[in-house]
């Protein structure tokens, strides 16, 4: 039987041409994910910058200093710096300023998108009657976009920590540990039955607020706790002035609050309830509420000097009829409406405090 044996150096040429084929593939791969990427990011400047300009409005302005993009080859992450946005409308102007930001976007999993809004920001409103100056620093503040389909809502979400937010015209200061904010934004009118559908919703979580000076007089410097479900029913009053505000009341137009819990010293309240508008555009509310604290409070706001001793003792020797005590250890507590009407805040049927004019 004869021996037939492959000669090695006849198996190269073959084993050459596969390698530089793979290798020309892995080559056009890269070449193609690299023309993607950068086409991708040049669609990312040009979204940050249509946004920008969407935000200013047809008569404002929207600049950043740098705009880097990162991420290759998976995702896009858009760091901006100096950013200055304008707007500018019949009622004034306003103006929001920001040392950076920085977005992060993979087209390839959807819309959405994650962002991180930390550092400083200033804001400037110069509309109405009294201009409003703030400068807001946060040493965390991550967000996230989140687009919705079919009939679903778009939510953003925002979560600050260790928040100092300060009146430059006035020096108060204002500090947060810990807040979160999530706005719904749901379809609009077309797409939505009526004015029973809500047009968007927030939810609102601050803990340990640092109050300033002029508000802390009232219950105690502290605001432990305030949180809240809110919907807004009927169409967006956007942008807020008078008329789109009259525009909002003749449509039925109301909002809706849930689950409203407020620790402040003394006081606890929390509740539901529902606040319109009367025909002078300030604001009525009818809420069913829970208070503990009742007593301490009355005497903090007589303190601050919001309400006469007199008073004082009247809305506590009634609720006190109405109080419960659950625990012989804990304060009482009632079960009580409150309303707001004729810009006058009522506990039950007495009296509490009156509320300053809106002034649209």
């Amino acid at each position: 039987m004869q021996d037939v044996r492959t000669d090695p150096m006849a198996s190269r040429p073959m084993t050459s041409r596969i390698v530089y084929g793979l290798f020309g593939l892995c080559l056009a791969a890269v070449a193609i994910v690299t023309g993607l990427w950068f086409t991708g990011a040049a669609q990312v400047r040009e979204q940050i910058a249509r946004s920008g300009r969407a935000l200013a409005g047809e008569a404002g302005a929207f600049t950043v200093d740098t705009l880097d993009i990162t991420g290759f080859p998976f995702s896009f992450e858009a760091t901006l710096g100096g950013i200055a946005v304008l707007g500018r409308d019949a009622r004034g102007t306003w103006e929001w300023r920001a040392d950076r930001a920085l977005v992060q976007l993979s087209p390839w999993l959807g819309r959405d998108a994650t962002f991180d809004l930390a550092g400083r920001h200033k804001l400037r409103f110069r509309a109405g009657r009294v201009p409003l100056d703030l400068d807001i620093t946060a040493a965390r503040a991550p967000g996230e976009a989140r687009f919705g389909g079919a009939g679903e809502p778009d939510i953003y979400t925002l979560a600050p920590e260790n928040v100092t937010l300060r009146d430059i015209t006035s020096g108060s200061t204002l500090k947060a540990e810990a807040t979160s904010f999530q706005l719904f934004l749901y379809p609009p009118p077309e797409r939505r039955a009526g004015n029973t559908q809500p047009a968007a919703g927030v939810l609102v979580d601050l803990n340990g607020i640092d109050l300033p000076a002029g508000m802390s007089r009232f219950l105690a410097p502290r605001l432990t706790k305030l949180a809240a479900e809110i919907q807004v029913l009927a169409d967006l009053p956007v942008p807020v002035d008078r008329r789109n505000i009259a525009r909002f009341r003749e449509a039925g137009g109301s909002v809706e609050v849930k689950n409203l819990l407020l620790q402040w010293g003394p006081t606890t309240i929390d509740g539901s309830g529902t606040v319109t508008l009367d025909p002078g555009l300030q604001p009525e509310a009818s809420f069913a509420a829970r208070i503990a604290g009742f007593e301490e409070t009355a005497d903090a706001l007589v303190a601050a000097g919001l309400i006469r001793q007199q008073e004082a003792q009247g809305v506590k020797l009634l609720l006190s009829l109405m109080a419960r005590r659950s625990d012989p250890g804990r304060s009482a507590e009632i079960r009580v409406p409150i309303t707001i009407q004729d810009r006058a805040i009522f506990i039950g049927p007495a009296r509490l405090a009156r509320m300053p004019q809106i002034r649209w």
